[in-house]
């Protein structure tokens, strides 16, 4: 299990210094957002169990919801779009959990995990096109 959260943390500090050095001002600031909640997470949960519903990690979630939502008012590229709906997902699934408890603990638990895979891609790519866009912001 730590070699996941290894890798997890190497895919995530790769995308925040893409995104520092070739993205935008949106750009980073979801790098960062995704940076904050990372950390918060593993320092409220440090050990989740999934067998009901996790209110630190959804607490942390809703922040990062509101966080890409607020991106996503503020340009007229799609990509905070994308990584808004893959947050809204991971809403659901505690969501979900909050409503039919019979959910096992091992899907739950790799819901809320790697959704945030798709998230760093997505603000990855991002930053890396930001330039061949010849945009200097988002």
């Amino acid at each position: 299990m730590l070699w996941t959260v290894a890798l997890y943390y190497g895919v995530l500090l790769i995308t925040v210094t893409v995104a520092l050095l070739r993205g935008g001002p949106l750009e980073r600031w979801a790098a960062y957002t995704a940076l904050i909640a990372s950390v918060s997470t593993t320092v409220l949960a440090p050990n989740p169990e999934w067998t009901d519903i996790e209110i630190n990690i959804f607490v942390v979630d809703i922040a990062v919801l509101a966080s890409f939502w607020s991106i996503s008012l503020k340009t007229k590229r799609f990509w905070p779009y994308w990584i808004t709906g893959w947050q809204l997902i991971a809403i659901f699934g505690h969501i979900q959990k909050m409503m039919f408890s019979e959910i096992l603990a091992g899907p739950y638990a790799l819901l809320s995990m790697y959704i945030s895979y798709p998230i760093l891609f997505v603000i990855l790519y991002a930053s890396g096109s930001v330039r061949r866009r010849g945009e200097v912001g988002a």
